[in-house]
């Protein structure tokens, strides 16, 4: 736990299940052939919007959590008061808000479909565009704040019981912020989040979980009021026109 705090709580493992011969019963079928019910499923009722609605909050949640650890990070490593350090903080503030601020959009401008209240599907498109950008992002900036304090860490925490090498960690592992064992913690911490195997799957699916940026964009492209954007500009043009020329005075 002390070494992979969140590999041993939260680790998940996907799988290809293959039937290479199964009977299916036809009362639990819901499309055979037939392309365009099986999209339809998706699209035509709010199935995706739904499937898609979660992993917002998922990933506003997520946000709040890495936010919290480059906080701590800047402040363990006594950094938190540098100007450059807090712009780096303030960003990441601005888009932690900024997502969810989206997740409240897409709740407060819904609709009911039928009994069922569904988030607006423009909002939800858009945060699924615009995250899958800011994730890596947020990760490269929590790399830079700890800088070599992930990497230069004891490799166990079976070596705080070597008393020899305990000495020597609580020598190198300094912070006007904790002691040797808190700093330790955290950056064991921040490693499991952004740099081992569970924070690489993470980053890879939070970038590619809902398909392609051409496929997320798509969606965006597909949901958008483009009549009410394009009907402002018509609107605005509607209201000038080249100038008449003056009419020759006849003397």
């Amino acid at each position: 736990m002390f070494d992979n705090p969140l590999t041993s709580s939260f680790d998940e493992n996907d799988a290809v299940l293959y039937f290479d011969d199964v009977k299916v019963p036809w009362e639990r079928v819901f499309v055979h052939n037939d392309v365009a019910l099986a999209q339809a499923q998706w699209h035509a009722i709010p199935t995706h919007v739904y499937q898609n609605y979660q992993c917002q909050i998922r990933l506003m949640v997520k946000l709040r959590f890495l936010l919290g650890l480059a906080k701590k990070i800047a402040d363990t490593n006594g950094i938190a008061n540098f100007p450059q350090v807090r712009e780096t903080l303030g960003q990441l503030a601005a888009e932690t808000a900024m997502v969810e601020g989206m997740v409240v959009g897409m709740e407060a401008s819904g609709s009911h479909y039928g009994q069922y209240f569904v988030p607006n599907k423009t909002l939800l498109y858009s945060a699924m565009v615009l995250t899958q950008q800011l994730y890596p992002r947020f990760v490269a900036a929590l790399r830079e704040l700890s800088g070599g304090g992930m990497i230069m860490l004891p490799s166990s925490v079976d070596d705080f019981a070597n008393p020899q090498i305990a000495h020597d960690i609580r020598q190198t592992q300094r912070s006007p912020a904790t002691d040797s064992v808190g700093r330790v913690k955290l950056f064991k911490l921040a490693w499991d989040a952004v740099g081992s195997e569970f924070g690489s799957r993470h980053l890879q699916y939070e970038m590619f979980y809902a398909g392609a940026t051409m496929v997320t964009r798509g969606h965006a492209f597909r949901t958008c009021d483009w009549a009410r954007a394009v009907g402002l500009v018509d609107g605005l043009m509607a209201r000038y026109e080249l100038p008449q020329p003056e009419t020759q005075k006849v003397t």
